[in-house]
């Protein structure tokens, strides 16, 4: 049984999400609430396998309950468009990403895989919403030829890109031109065969190219 602890401040989402235990019989929601402090306190005292959070909490009491409880998988619903929150959840040890609108059936499956150590990462940031995803176990097995075609600079900029940076703030870091960044930044999302640069992130982190 997977043991789930949702956290959610929309309340039409939240109504939603409370039904997955009665889509998955094998999910039992074991608390959920819109509320920092009660989120903390239901955390500490249900011991959940997953937790599923709606957008990035950015409360100092849920950061160190997830330094304390780092084993337990965390699930982030949040619109696979918003770049910057999507980098930032993944730099902060999400297993999963799920957008707003994604079906009961896709949430669930996803929970359930998480809650058995494995990350998760949906197709919409890869493709349209498909109600498949994409199991990600560490590097992936891309040839040696795939992991080196990046440029020493464009490697530069790459991590740049997953450190959160915009193209001016790269351009003053690394000591080029904004214009010198948009070329990179072009051919490493040509070079890996994405449309954004948050996939080009989630792309190379699969590949071994960034940490984050």
């Amino acid at each position: 049984m997977t043991s789930l602890l949702i956290f959610c401040g929309d309340a039409k989402l939240r109504r939603t999400l409370e039904q997955l235990a009665q889509q998955d019989l094998g999910i039992k929601v074991v608390g959920i609430t819109d509320d920092h402090r009660s989120f903390v306190r239901l955390a500490d005292r249900s011991y959940p396998n997953v937790v599923l959070t709606h957008e990035m909490p950015d409360n100092e009491a849920f950061t160190r309950w997830r330094v304390r409880h780092n084993n337990v998988a965390w699930v982030l619903v949040v619109d696979p468009k918003s770049e910057g929150a999507c980098l930032e959840a993944l730099r902060a040890g999400v297993s999963a990403i799920v957008a707003p609108f994604a079906d009961l059936a896709e949430i669930a499956a996803i929970i359930r895989i998480v809650a058995g150590g494995q990350v998760v990462f949906s197709q919409e940031f890869f493709a349209k919403l498909s109600g498949k995803a994409e199991i990600v176990n560490g590097p992936s097995n891309e040839t040696e030829d795939r992991r080196t075609r990046l440029s020493k600079r464009e490697r530069a900029v790459l991590t740049a890109i997953a450190d959160g940076l915009s193209n001016k703030e790269i351009a003053r870091r690394l000591g080029i031109s904004v214009h010198t960044v948009k070329f990179h930044v072009a051919s490493i999302l040509e070079k890996l065969k994405v449309d954004t640069r948050t996939e080009a992130v989630i792309k190379a982190a699969q590949l071994g190219l960034v940490m984050l």
